[in-house]
């Protein structure tokens, strides 16, 4: 074990390792002035700060986040209006919807967080808003699979760069005690926007029944990516990190790079891109369980994000009660994951928790959805299921906002944050086909490997907490050996995360759990 640095040293002394004895970057000492401009700006500065960022990156991020869902769902809401009908779908295809959309997710993954590190975040992120905006609106003029087919490939690929891209802003602009209230106030759009779905969904259906006209999935889709595009112009002018955007003032930007240095992770601005830190990557132990947890959590949601309308109405409902029923569970997940939110920045060190006992409830609610008999006796309490399900969505939302909290490095967090959304697309693909056409409406055997899923995701995030744990003992142990105050290892992790050190070659940085 490498000796730490004694306080007044001005040069970084090799930390020990857990993948090998591998030298950190020697520090330009130039950084420290970021962490002494932390010192400028008083507490009240700093929350004023703050609101002001809130006031403009949360409505931003919540409305991209929750437009972005209702267009991932519009096929699955589609599937209730006639377009396996109107364009000729049998068998798999359906499921190749959802398929070849998750394909397209993860090939762009890499190379869409590798440009993103190079050009302005915010219009790249607003560009693509646009672009998949209107490659929705043309699903509505789609007469045959393949067509559906070449839109979903590239729906996919644009919509790639949001949430990682978003995870980046989060970063670049709190502290990591903020991280996760923010990211799941953006990340329970999900929920909350199958709200405002389902309402424009059942009043257009209902027209559609009721008046006829162009079939009510062709509605749908048009107002759905007509919608997203014009949001795309209120994003260019306003979403980016601190360094791009032109709501704050020179003296604001300096403040805001100041107030997060004690991240120890580095900023979310344009950097090199470090080869080093990929290999790191690779090696460490932590990403691959936030790889399991995106993809076991995920494959769930693979299937029953496209067949779950399908599902429900197998128990005896109409389609438009379906759009109906599927609102208080787009509420009740929307409502938990703010609440988690909420209380893993009140008790630090909770967050696994409130992810395990998503896992549970979305466990026991597929297992009661599958395995009760399928008569209409027992169809509200197949659907109370489901409504426990609803709540799954917390392990991988709150998984993606430890993610940088967790992993420090420019080039490390970017490669950390790939591997987590290919296990999200890995999943979501292997979901939509364990969802097969002989098994339909019900779908049983997806329903109940879905619940295994969640069981083994269970079992994942408590072997990361208990490994968190076990490192942050070591390192708290070897700092109490070295000799340095408290202040002198937390104004040396600063400037190690501002040098951009790794997690692993800053032994002054502590995990969150």
């Amino acid at each position: 074990m490498a000796a730490l640095p004694k306080t007044g040293d001005q040069v970084y002394v090799e930390p020990d390792t857990i993948h090998g004895d591998e030298k950190g970057p020697e520090p330009n000492l130039l950084d420290a002035t970021a962490v002494d401009a932390e010192k400028e700006f008083t507490e009240q500065e700093n929350k004023a700060l703050l609101k002001r960022i809130d006031w403009y990156l949360m409505p931003l991020m919540a409305m991209t986040y929750g437009i972005q869902y209702a267009d991932k769902q519009s096929i699955s809401n589609s599937t209730l209006f006639g377009i396996a009908d109107d364009t000729h779908l049998h068998g798999q295809q359906t499921a190749w919807l959802s398929t070849i959309f998750y394909l397209s997710y993860l090939v762009f993954e890499g190379p869409m967080n590798y440009v993103m590190q190079k050009v302005r975040l915010g219009r790249f992120l607003a560009i693509a808003v646009f672009i998949w905006g209107g490659l929705v609106m043309l699903i509505a003029v789609c007469h045959n699979w393949a067509g559906l087919m070449i839109l979903r490939t590239l729906i996919g690929g644009f919509e790639s760069c949001i949430s990682p891209g978003f995870l980046m802003i989060v970063a670049s602009w709190y502290k990591r005690e903020e991280h996760g209230m923010r990211s799941m106030i953006w990340m329970a759009q999900n929920g909350f926007f199958a709200i405002f779905t389902g309402l424009v969904t059942y009043g257009i259906g209902s027209a559609s029944l009721k008046h006829g006209g162009i079939a009510a999935w062709r509605s749908i889709n048009l107002f759905l990516g007509g919608m997203t595009s014009a949001w795309a112009i209120v994003l260019f002018f306003f979403i980016g990190t601190p360094e791009e955007v032109r709501w704050l003032s020179p003296e604001q930007k300096k403040q805001a790079v100041a107030r997060i240095v004690s991240n120890q992770s580095g900023g979310g601005g344009q950097s090199e891109w470090k080869w080093s830190q990929v290999k790191e990557a690779f090696l460490d132990p932590q990403i691959y369980c936030y790889f399991l947890i995106s993809f076991l959590a995920d494959v769930p949601n693979g299937g029953y994000g496209i067949f779950g309308g399908i599902v429900t109405k197998s128990f005896g409902f109409t389609s438009l009660q379906v759009i109906l029923l599927n609102m208080p569970g787009g509420a009740m997940g929307g409502s938990f994951n703010v609440l988690s939110g909420y209380l893993a920045s009140k008790y630090k060190n909770t967050r696994t928790y409130y992810m395990a006992f998503s896992m549970i409830a979305g466990c026991a609610g597929l297992l009661v959805a599958a395995l009760l008999p399928q008569e209409h006796a027992y169809r509200w309490k197949k659907w109370g299921g489901l409504l426990c399900m609803s709540i799954y969505s917390t392990a991988v939302f709150m998984g993606w906002s430890m993610l940088p909290s967790n992993v420090a490095g420019r080039t490390k967090k970017s490669v950390a944050s790939t591997m987590s959304f290919v296990g999200y697309c890995a999943g979501n693909i292997v979901g939509s086909q364990l969802y097969q056409a002989k098994d339909a409406p019900l779908y049983r055997p997806g329903l109940i490997a879905s619940a295994i899923c969640f069981g083994l995701t269970f079992v994942v995030i408590f072997i990361l907490r208990f490994y968190y744990i076990y490192i942050n003992a070591k390192r708290d142990r070897e700092a109490a050996a070295s000799g340095l105050s408290d202040e002198e290892m937390e104004r040396l992790g600063k400037i190690n995360g501002e040098n951009d050190m790794t997690d692993i070659q800053n032994p002054h940085f502590r995990y969150s759990y």
